[in-house]
């Protein structure tokens, strides 16, 4: 629930994460007479190098997350964010492929690369006619989204990474990606990897659960290299203690099975421990 208390402890115990620090609003900076402020933010991200990643220190799904370009940009969305979360997180950038390894106890259960929302283009379609097409394609499978065209997470890539708005028209076959997150809430696309992913990837998602004290959580990475092969250069991203499978279940019948067998297995553990 607390992302720096959970780097905290994952940093202390020497696993591998990003370079990141927390930092608080005027008003909660007075409360905790400390000035990690949003000056202290951009001055730490010009230590960094952009692109950097900033996000609220509590919140799940993805919510304002933002992958940010350059201080202006950053001076700009803080602000923002700081009207409606009192922490917020820096973090180094991590280009890669993200990931989720859901483990129970010694098992890793699933895991699943997790690709961001995009959209193709048609050649005549905007990106707005094309992401409600695609919405409706999703919500018909079971799978609503949590965002839409006008979230500011949408605008703020296609602008500066794009220099394009909701109103462009993409050539035929362009792939825009929307998102610089991949949560499968706001449309996410999940690549099976469970019988692929390398052991080594497995006995170190579940040493992390273990020393966080969790017998189930979902573990979060970023890694550049080939999943089927021993790790060279990898970064955990977070530990979820709840992790949501609603929308990897609505991806199909197998996915939906494999997901109700896992809560067997808790409900089994479970009655077990009575």
């Amino acid at each position: 629930k607390d992302k720096g208390y959970t780097r905290f402890f994952m940093e202390n115990a020497k696993y591998p994460i990003p370079k990141g620090a927390t930092f608080f609003s005027d008003h909660w900076c007075k409360v905790n007479m400390v000035d990690n402020d949003i000056v202290e933010a951009i001055k730490f991200a010009d230590q960094l190098g952009y692109p950097i990643i900033l996000k609220p220190n509590n919140k799940s799904q993805g919510e304002d997350v933002f992958k940010i370009y350059d201080a202006t940009q950053l001076n700009r969305i803080l602000s923002s964010l700081f009207e409606r979360h009192n922490i917020v997180l820096i973090e180094e950038y991590i280009p890669g492929n993200d990931y989720r390894i859901v483990v129970l106890d010694d098992e890793v259960v699933m895991a699943y690369q997790r690709v961001p929302s995009s959209v193709i283009g048609t050649g005549k379609d905007t990106i707005v006619e094309l992401f409600t097409s695609r919405s409706e394609e999703l919500k018909k499978i079971g799978r609503p989204l949590s965002i839409n065209i006008d979230d500011q997470r949408i605008q703020e890539r296609l602008s500066c990474f794009y220099k394009v708005d909701a109103n462009y028209i993409p050539e035929a076959g362009q792939e825009i990606v929307l998102l610089d997150n991949a949560n499968l809430s706001t449309g996410g696309v999940a690549v099976d990897v469970t019988g692929t992913i390398h052991r080594n990837y497995i006995e170190m998602a579940t040493k992390l659960t273990k020393t966080m004290g969790l017998r189930f959580a979902g573990v979060d990475l970023i890694t550049a290299d080939d999943i089927t092969q021993p790790p060279i250069s990898m970064k955990f991203i977070e530990i979820n203690s709840s992790p949501g499978l609603s929308h990897f279940a609505s991806l199909g019948q197998r996915f939906e099975k494999r997901v109700e067998q896992l809560y067997l297995k808790i409900l089994i553990k479970l009655k077990n421990m009575v």
